[in-house]
């Protein structure tokens, strides 16, 4: 083989392999798949996540706080009402028992006169304001004819509360409320063997005893 045609054949060795090369590089390049960009977490993505999976329950109620019931108020023990005759002394007069929780009112149309008594040195005494000495209310009704009906209850504040004043009244007015079971003035000031509420006396314009019993209301 001459000279020339050895370099030929030499240069063509030469470009093949270049070529065989070049195509190698080429496949390599186009084989590789394209790199993927990595998501960037920020410092707040897991618990963003963890929101998402596992929502937070809701938030519990405070619980209200407990408030003591009040104290119910003592409810008034009302029994019928009995009257029973009595004598006052030498006079005749009503006994009444009727528990607690009672208005007694006015029997007929007149006025109110009130009077108030305390047992001092063993004698009823008006107008006297002794203290720890329980005070006894009297309540009059006078009519226009003269009759006057006279209410002993018992001590104010602790068995009696006075309703009505001094003046004109109808008949069916409030004159005083029965708050307590304690006994008329009548059992302190004469007759510690008595236990009635209220003791009571009619009597007309002359002077004379009258029945009480029928007059007596309460509501």
């Amino acid at each position: 083989m001459s000279e020339r045609a050895q370099i030929t054949l030499q240069v063509a060795i030469v470009v093949g392999v270049l070529a065989a090369g070049v195509y190698g590089i080429a496949t390599s390049v186009q084989a590789q798949p394209p790199p993927i960009a990595k998501a960037t977490v920020g410092p707040d993505a897991s618990l963003i996540a963890q929101t998402v999976r596992s929502p937070s329950p809701s938030p519990t109620p405070s619980a209200t706080p407990l408030t003591a019931a009040p104290s119910p108020s003592p409810t008034p023990t009302r029994r019928p009402m009995t009257v029973t005759a009595y004598r006052c002394i030498d006079r005749p007069c009503t006994g009444v028992q009727l528990g607690s929780g009672w208005t007694v009112v006015a029997p007929y149309d007149g006025r109110v006169e009130l009077h108030v008594y305390q047992l001092i040195e063993g004698q009823p005494r008006e107008f006297t304001e002794t203290p720890g000495v329980p005070r006894y209310p009297y309540v009059e009704v006078v009519a226009l004819d003269g009759r006057r009906m006279r209410f002993r209850p018992g001590a104010l504040e602790t068995s009696t509360q006075l309703v009505a004043k001094e003046g004109a009244v109808k008949a069916g007015d409030d004159l005083f409320r029965v708050i307590g079971e304690g006994a008329s003035s009548w059992k302190e000031f004469y007759d510690p063997q008595i236990a009635y509420q209220i003791v009571v006396s009619l009597s007309n314009a002359a002077g004379a005893d009258l029945d009480a019993s029928s007059l007596i209301k309460v509501r």
